[in-house]
């Protein structure tokens, strides 16, 4: 066998184009490989075989010198010497890896193995099979340690391992290359679909968004580059670097991508993996996809950023963590705030970082970012938005997308302040959701017939949380009230006087959506179990964009007893808890009750607002008449509202309830809507109570 027929000595000195040039010259290398086999099988004695395949590899190692410093990715790409040079794969483990990816770069090495091996499994080389095609160029004097070789590629993610079937030992267990392994040698960079489905790869700062938790942002920084110091003077020293989890601790939505890209420096790649759906794979499956992860990351570079749901077993996360810290220095894991990882090994280190909502100034700064790529009216202010909600960056990106959404479907070309309020109200997604009645936000000032004095309580209220940023940050009250910044109201009254349209009055003119909570139903029988009912109410409304509304809240919040019983101590602990949470909760809550005077003093006193609405007098009453009326409702030329609103004394919910049972009365008769119908729906109405009309009370239109 000639060297010279693989390979051309005016190579030696020839730098590599290209990664994949560097492989496909292995590869020739290799054939000189099987050539050699193949001839050692007819008699040919090794000496004369090792020479020729010594002097190529002189050409091969003479070419990677002449190719130092070029680039492992972009344009270069990967070679097979850059891998086995980052696992440190040399010899017969390197050999191995040569004889795994050959086959899957060229078909035709299977017919190659199959000549030179009867009994090869599945036409996938063995370790035994390699063993005695690179004892070629061994030394005699060299003994392989295969097993101690096959068991450390065991733990390679570069390889998958088959055991033998026969039973015959460690060295008939055949083996393949990992797939994302040969697609990077091919120079294929894309992120397939098994692992895009589990998340993504991310690259290159995003122009459009702000930089927020800029402090944090540096504090991770400087934290990485410590790490990258320390790790640098431990290889110098021939020692291992310190394996590091970072937690990102917040919800999905917290921007921790974009946190993450300027903690390690925006040149940087980050693949994404959700464990979540990374459990649901059986475990031959698993394993597999963990080690594509686990092979791209390495190799290109990237950060690897686990993403949990806060609900997966600690014992499955930590099993992970110690796989992926056996071939990576560091990841990092994102998880809710209350997630506590433990160390998945002994020489390892957890560094914690909390992204909460962001300060207001910093949302106003994310509003004005992400709206400047929009064409909006005059009305549309960052600042509004930034004191009306707390949201976390992705959903501020999310929601100023989704106005034009908004603006399109109204046929404008411009977006609106109305049309970024619709946005965050459709994208409010909650918790909530399943644990109580979100109410619809029809109503409007116009439509709220009360007392002035009361209406200013309200409107301080709606002022009170648009302009929170302005007070808490730019005035300095955030250090002088560092918890409980969130505000309550109490509305109270007779039934019918408009408390529940009240509440939704106020959350429309805020932007928030409101969530009717049925106390009656959160009260359990069992010790302890209302105060988890009442804490799963408040930690799904913990984001601040949703309003609270306790309607009759006197099933619970009524005055305190003096505790002759445990029923009464079990009570007033209800109560105490409740007040605590309503204290501490940074967002609005409504309380809504027919009882005001059973209420506890030491309760009110902690209610941020009291407003009093008291039944409609005759004017009010005239008002409400007038204002529930739709303006399309056919009219009876002699219709008189100031009559009946004289008249009766009506609340404000019965008001509307006589006009819409009169409009049928008279939409059955095919007639205007007149007195006549709207004196039987009265008669109707008051039935009801038990009150019992008669003709002379409704004088001639009855």
């Amino acid at each position: 066998m000639n060297y010279l027929d693989y390979f051309d000595e005016k190579e030696r000195d020839i730098p590599f184009t290209s990664g994949l040039e560097s492989t496909a010259a292995y590869l020739r290398w290799y054939d000189m490989f099987l050539q050699a086999a193949a001839e050692r099988q007819n008699g040919v004695e090794d000496s004369k075989l090792r020479a020729p395949l010594q002097a190529a590899a002189g050409i091969l190692g003479s070419r990677v010198m002449a190719s130092e410093g070029r680039q492992t990715t972009g344009e270069f790409g990967l070679s097979i010497v850059n891998v086995a040079a980052e696992y440190g794969l040399y010899d017969f483990s390197f050999f191995c890896l040569l004889m795994a990816v050959a086959q899957e770069m060229d078909g035709h090495y299977i017919l190659g193995y199959s000549a030179l091996s009867e009994d090869l499994p599945s036409k996938v080389p063995t370790f035994a099979l390699a063993q005695d095609i690179y004892s070629v160029i061994a030394d005699g004097e060299n003994v392989f340690d295969i097993g101690r070789i096959r068991n450390a590629l065991e733990y390679c993610p570069l390889f998958t391992i088959t055991r033998s079937v026969k039973g015959q030992g460690s060295l008939f267990d055949s083996f393949e290359a990992n797939r994302q392994l040969t697609a990077l040698l091919k120079g294929d960079y894309v992120l397939p679909n098994e692992l895009s489905m589990l998340g993504g790869e991310y690259s290159g700062e995003d122009a459009s968004k702000a930089i927020v938790y800029k402090e944090k942002v540096a504090a991770l920084s400087n934290f990485i580059k410590a790490l990258d110091l320390e790790a640098q003077k431990k290889m110098e020293k021939s020692e291992l670097p310190m394996d590091t989890v970072i937690q990102i601790a917040g919800k999905r939505d917290c921007g921790y991508l974009d946190f993450i890209r300027h903690g390690i420096g925006i040149d940087k790649n980050i693949l994404t993996m959700d464990f979540t759906l990374l459990q649901a794979m059986d475990s031959e499956k698993y394993r597999q996809v963990v080690d594509d992860y686990l092979v791209r990351a390495r190799l290109l570079k990237d950060e690897l950023v686990i993403l949990t749901g806060g609900s997966e077993d600690e014992t499955a996360i930590n099993l992970l963590l110690k796989r992926i810290l056996g071939q990576l220095d560091r990841v990092f894991v994102v998880t809710d705030e209350n997630t506590i990882l433990r160390l998945p090994v002994g020489d390892c280190q957890i560094y914690k970082i909390s992204l909460p909502v962001p300060s207001g100034s910093e949302q106003q700064d994310l509003w004005k970012k992400e709206l400047s790529q929009i064409k909006t009216s005059k009305d549309v202010d960052p600042k509004d938005f930034a004191g009306r909600y707390r949201l976390r960056p992705d959903v501020i990106t999310r929601c100023a997308r989704l106005s034009l959404n908004e603006a399109s479907s109204k046929g404008k070309k411009t977006v609106s302040a109305e049309d970024i309020t619709g946005a965050v109200l459709a994208n409010t997604t909650s918790v909530l959701d399943s644990l109580c009645d979100r109410m619809p936000l029809s109503f409007t000032w116009d439509d709220l017939v009360v007392d002035e004095k009361q209406r200013k309580i309200m409107d301080t209220l709606v002022s009170r949380v648009r302009n929170r940023n302005l007070v808490d940050e730019e005035w300095g009250f955030n250090k002088k009230v560092p918890y409980g910044r969130g505000v309550s109201m109490i509305m109270y009254g007779p039934p019918g006087t408009g408390k529940t349209m009240a509440a939704q009055v106020m959350a429309k003119e805020i932007g928030m959506a409101l969530y009717r909570v049925d106390l009656s139903q959160l009260v359990d029988k069992y010790i302890g179990e209302t105060e988890k009912n009442i804490g799963k109410i408040f930690d799904a409304a913990s984001d601040g964009n949703v309003i609270l509304f306790f309607d009759e809240a006197d099933s619970l919040f009524s005055k305190r007893t003096e505790v002759s019983s445990s029923n009464d101590k079990h009570a007033n602990t209800e109560v105490a808890y409740l007040l605590q949470k309503i204290e501490q909760h940074d967002g609005i809550s409504f309380l809504a009750t027919n009882r005001f005077g059973d209420f506890d003093k030491a309760f009110v006193r902690r209610i941020t607002y009291a407003v009093h609405l008291e039944r409609p007098d005759e004017a009010k009453r005239l008002e409400l008449f007038e204002k529930i009326l739709p303006d399309k409702t056919p009219r009876d030329k002699d219709l008189n509202l100031k009559y009946f609103a004289d008249t009766f004394d009506l609340s404000g919910s019965e008001i509307k309830e006589v006009l819409y049972s009169a409009a049928f009365i008279a939409a059955r008769e095919g007639a205007d809507l007149g007195n006549r119908h709207i004196s039987e729906a009265i008669r109707y109405q008051q039935e009801k109570t038990g009150k019992v009309f008669q003709g002379a009370d409704f004088g001639s239109y009855y």
